[in-house]
């Protein structure tokens, strides 16, 4: 599936004082951190910021430094989320078979949470990361006396990137706005009310929203414990396809001009053939696509993190 990307970093900052998704995070804009992670996952193609206008070309100048060869498009947003998103899903190419949504001020989201949220999607059935409630939730009334008390059990905290089909997302959004439907939170909201299945893919507790300035100091004590990847290693990527038969050959041919050292072959699914291979992340660059040509555009491959070797 070929993987387009909206971010949502619009707002003032009152917070702040400037606007929050500017802001320095670790020697960088706080909204960089975020294009970063994602314009380094080859499954994305086109990433799409949504911002407010007054910003747009300084969020062109932010960006740009971390966003490798997407050349993601800075769009502005409308008056509330999702008003912002559904125009950030509309610039995206419809070559995009899958959608995902990611608040701007979550800097700290991994790409292993990522590929988690994207495994996870068809036509029909979604994603978002979530982190169970470890607290126990109380319902109160206008006087704030208690009339219930929540299973937390049943109960997970809704972060993003959230995760759709493309035609999903477009679907909902476009129902949302013909029927007036109350306006939703988030992503996940609409798709439910649309009939598609949405699961929760678990992510860490750290992939918080950076809300006060508070936070900020939390983010960056993250940020220095984590530490930077070895400029000496990269990522390699186990990748699985899901092919025609007729197509196997093709495929095959593709990834192993990419280096990829292939796993194995499983011609027993019902409608498919399963290829998996190991590929290096920037050696799998633009293969969705190529996928898609060669095999259709229902052909779909996921990926996980397998391990990190040298460069050499």
């Amino acid at each position: 599936m070929i993987w387009g990307a909206v971010i949502v970093a619009a707002g003032r900052g009152t917070r702040f004082g400037q606007p929050k998704q500017l802001i320095d995070l670790g020697g960088k804009p706080l909204v960089a951190w975020s294009v970063e992670t994602l314009a380094a996952m080859p499954e994305i193609v086109a990433l799409v910021v949504v911002t407010e206008a007054e910003f747009i070309d300084r969020m062109e100048r932010a960006v740009a430094p971390f966003a490798r060869g997407l050349r993601p498009q800075i769009v502005s947003g409308g008056p509330t989320r999702q008003d912002s998103v559904r125009l950030g899903i509309a610039a995206l190419p419809e070559h995009c078979a899958g959608i995902l949504v990611h608040d701007g001020a979550r800097p700290l989201v991994r790409a292993h949470e990522i590929r988690a949220g994207m495994r996870v999607v068809r036509p029909g059935a979604a994603s978002l990361l979530a982190a169970p409630v470890v607290d126990t939730i109380k319902v109160v009334d206008a006087q704030r006396v208690v009339t219930r008390t929540l299973d937390r059990a049943t109960l997970w905290a809704a972060q993003t990137p959230q995760f759709a089909a493309a035609r999903d997302l477009r679907r909902v959004h476009a129902e949302a706005l013909r029927w007036g439907w109350p306006t939703a939170t988030d992503d996940a909201a609409l798709l439910e009310r649309g009939g598609v299945a949405v699961s929760v893919v678990r992510a860490a507790a750290e992939n918080f929203k950076v809300t006060l300035p508070g936070d900020l100091a939390r983010a960056e004590a993250v940020l220095r414990e984590r530490g930077p990847l070895p400029l000496n290693e990269t990522e390699v990527l186990l990748v699985e396809c899901f092919v025609p038969a007729a197509a196997v050959d093709a495929v095959l041919t593709e990834l192993e001009s990419r280096t990829a050292r292939i796993d194995g072959l499983d011609r027993d699914l019902p409608t498919a053939v399963a290829i998996r291979a190991y590929v290096g992340r920037e050696e799998l660059r633009g293969f969705g696509v190529r996928l898609h040509a060669l095999a259709g555009e229902d052909a779909l491959f996921t990926t996980h993190l397998s391990h990190l070797a040298s460069h050499a």
